[in-house]
């Protein structure tokens, strides 16, 4: 047993030497965002900003919601598994709708519902262009102290989609805490049928986005955020799976995330308490969204 330990570590020391020199080859610079303008506060310019109210407009997540993801991890069972991922389209809810959990594979799984009062489907649609385009305070007011800046290009190698939504090819580079640090992501956001939806039924939004390193070297994280009509407003349904596998983001090479792709790997890479932490920012960040969303579309939203 302990000669198959050594072989075992040397193994992945192997893996992770090699993913270092391919992290060196294989290496794409994200937008230019210097450290130093990374503020979790408003500067001084911002605070004279019109939307500085909203930074300090907090609205805490639902109680119900609070006191699921306090419970502790769900039975892996009870997750939705990704290939039932259009299970989200279909009426009614899951078993669970608020929860997280980490897998015997590295891998992690969180589900938070947010109900949006007098909201609408069609205004969420604009946040998720509006409010990461040109000023950090659109990005800062979405979950003031954990959310730093945000920059904004074209995905790489990526097809336009004339008839298409705005977001749609866009690759975005926020700098947030999510619980983990700080650190700048990658998100690009994708059309609905990349993730296998066919169609968005009428007053109904699905943003399907894949999360990965700022580099562009793997995507980490599959997300999807469903978002449907109720009583009174909307409900945003988001789905969040974790190291579910490792592949290259549009642009890359592929070889890191081919060589990153297996359980010693994701076990060490992913902190145990990332789906937690990720759980506990989402609920908050969208629950903060939703107390101000309709005002801020009035005075910001298209007027037609």
């Amino acid at each position: 047993m302990k000669l198959i330990g050594k072989i075992a570590v040397v193994f992945g020391t192997g893996i992770l030497l090699v993913c270092v020199i391919i992290y060196l080859f294989d290496y794409r610079k994200p937008p230019a965002s210097p450290s130093e303008n990374w503020h979790a506060y408003l500067t001084e310019r911002e605070q004279q900003h019109p939307l500085a109210k909203y930074w300090y407009k907090i609205t805490k997540p639902d109680s119900v919601v609070l006191e699921s993801l306090r419970k502790g991890p769900i039975i892996p069972s009870d997750m939705l598994a990704w290939e039932n991922r259009l299970e989200l389209s279909n009426p009614g809810y899951q078993k669970v709708e608020n929860g997280w959990c980490l897998l015997e594979d590295g891998s992690g799984y969180v589900a938070v519902k947010t109900f949006f009062p007098n909201a609408t489907a069609k205004m969420l649609d604009w946040w998720f262009v509006w409010a990461q385009q040109k000023e950090n305070i659109r990005y800062k007011i979405w979950y003031p102290g954990a959310h730093y800046s945000m920059a904004e290009i074209d995905t790489p190698n990526t097809l336009k989609h004339p008839n298409g939504k705005e977001n749609w090819g866009k690759s975005r580079f926020p700098v947030e805490d999510v619980g983990l640090g700080v650190s700048q992501i990658r998100l690009d956001f994708v059309p609905p049928d990349e993730f296998g939806f066919n169609e968005e039924p009428d007053s109904t939004s699905i943003v399907t986005v894949r999360v990965g390193l700022a580099n562009g070297l793997f995507k980490h994280t599959d997300m999807i955020h469903y978002i449907r009509p109720v009583k009174g407003g909307v409900e945003m349904r988001s789905r969040f799976w974790m190291a579910r596998d490792l592949e290259p983001m549009s642009g890359g090479l592929g070889l890191a995330a081919f060589l990153a792709d297996n359980q010693f790997i994701k076990r060490r890479a992913m902190p145990s308490y990332a789906p937690k932490e990720l759980a506990f920012h989402c609920a908050t960040e969208y629950s903060q969204l939703a107390g101000f969303l309709p005002e801020l579309y009035a005075v910001y939203g298209p007027k037609n």
